[in-house]
């Protein structure tokens, strides 16, 4: 009977010990990413290293990447990006108009969108410039449902008349960051 529970101790300490046919049964893959930063909102202007190229979703290491595998990987993310790409313009009309200089544009711009939209900040949310129009006369509004229409008034040399500037914006939804990702087998 001892002998019994002597060879059953035995078997079971070689179960509990045996690593299988591999031993990458007691490893799992692990990524580990650095911190992901703004690149652009432009998809031709990014490009991905890591196996498939996808610029659209994160990478993330699978069995068959070599321990300490290292790539560059680009991801769509949706959000506001950040300063001057947040809005990309879709029109922009700069006219005389026979009409007093109100609402006033904001002092030292430009007659131009940039200028407009850099005196605000990059941020079109709460401006009082804000003016409603018919954002179904844009394909990029009927998509994003987020398009902008800000008007302003430089006046001129005489007081009957001054220039306005009229801008169409889409506020962008979507843009691309980066990190460095590596693989790393851990023990289970």
């Amino acid at each position: 009977m001892k002998k019994a529970w002597i060879g059953i101790l035995i078997f079971l300490c070689a179960c509990a010990s045996w690593q299988g046919p591999t031993h990458e049964a007691h490893y799992k893959m692990q990524t580990q990413r650095e911190e992901p930063y703004y690149l652009s909102i432009d998809a031709k202007e990014v490009q991905d290293a890591c196996p498939g190229n996808d610029i659209m979703t994160q990478y993330t290491c699978d069995k068959k990447a070599p321990d300490g595998f290292s790539c560059f990987d680009v991801y769509m993310v949706q959000g506001r990006p950040a300063g001057e790409q947040a809005y990309s313009l879709l029109q922009e009309n700069i006219s005389r108009q026979s009409v007093t200089a109100q609402p006033l544009c904001p002092t030292g711009m430009l007659p131009k969108c940039d200028s407009f939209l850099q005196a605000l900040h990059n941020n079109l949310e709460f401006s009082w410039y804000l003016v409603d129009f018919p954002s179904s006369s844009f394909p990029e509004c009927r998509e994003t449902y987020d398009c902008k229409r800000i008007d302003c008034y430089l006046p001129t040399e005489t007081d009957t008349e001054s220039t306005l500037v009229s801008c169409v914006y889409k506020r962008n939804q979507i843009f691309f960051v980066g990190s460095t990702v590596q693989c790393r087998k851990i023990f289970r």
